[in-house]
């Protein structure tokens, strides 16, 4: 049985063998055509193509809301107080002016006095420059003012009719009695200073003496004399920086010893510009 199985295995491993052969010869060797050629000469390492790898990577954190709340706590009685603040705003254009002004005025004109005697009221043209500070209520005015009063009847033959020029220097006080939200638009000013009045043709009442009763006479061509005015007037805004003026100013000077004093009520009504 052993030699049996022997020539059972030896002719089974003869019929693979041949098997093997066959299908060997029928299917060609497979060729391997390289693709890419290296160079590399002896002793040397062919270099290596580095490759990058971006690695993106996300985190979340989150964080708590913390809130702080502070208590403050005041004992004692509790005290309330009421401020009440009024805001009045006046458009631009309706503003009072400040700083350097001019005016020009025209009105009547009152003699009393010396002068009371030979003139009768007339008219006077006046011209007047000025500076009222901002911001403070003092200020300062010169004024050139021409009288025309007329003559009275019983001495109009003594000679032409009368012509008094007053230049007076004054300071200015602006009142703030109607500065204020109800009357935004009107003011209050005083003047005061010193008088040079130059007289030509005016007639003059002379004192009386122990000697001589008062008597009218002609001071004929100019005389000058020193004097002193105070007055006061009222202003209106009219916007854009012009003002509408009335004012009385009370001018007197003394021309000669022999002659009493001689007073001037100008009543005037003009317009300054800012």
């Amino acid at each position: 049985m052993t030699r049996i199985a022997s020539k059972f295995g030896i002719a089974a491993a003869l019929t693979l063998g041949m098997i093997s052969t066959a299908a060997a010869q029928r299917t060609p060797p497979k060729t391997t055509t390289p693709t890419t050629t290296v160079g590399v000469s002896k002793g040397e390492v062919a270099p290596v193509k580095p490759e990058t790898v971006t690695v993106t990577i996300r985190d979340t954190v989150r964080m708590p809301t913390v809130y702080k709340t502070d208590t403050l706590r005041i004992t004692g009685a509790t005290m309330t107080r009421y401020d009440t603040v009024t805001v009045t705003e006046i458009p631009g254009w309706l503003g009072r002016g400040n700083g350097v002004y001019f005016g020009l005025g025209a009105g009547s004109y009152y003699p009393s006095a010396a002068l009371g005697t030979g003139q009768i009221p007339g008219y006077a043209f006046q011209m007047n420059a000025g500076v009222d500070p901002a911001g403070s209520p003092l200020g300062v005015r010169v004024t050139a003012q021409l009288a025309r009063p007329d003559e009275s009847q019983p001495f109009a033959g003594l000679g032409a009719r009368p012509t008094i020029m007053n230049f007076t220097g004054d300071l200015k006080l602006r009142l703030p009695m109607f500065n204020s939200s109800r009357f935004p638009n009107f003011g209050l000013y005083a003047v005061g200073g010193g008088a040079f009045v130059r007289g030509q043709d005016v007639r003059y009442q002379t004192s009386a003496t122990p000697t001589a009763v008062k008597t009218t006479v002609i001071d004929k061509g100019s005389e000058n004399s020193w004097g002193w005015d105070l007055g006061g007037g009222g202003t209106l805004s009219l916007g854009h920086k012009r003002e509408l003026f009335l004012e009385a100013r009370a001018i007197n000077y003394r021309a000669n010893k022999a002659y009493e004093k001689a007073h001037q009520l100008p009543i005037i009504l003009g317009i300054n510009w800012y």
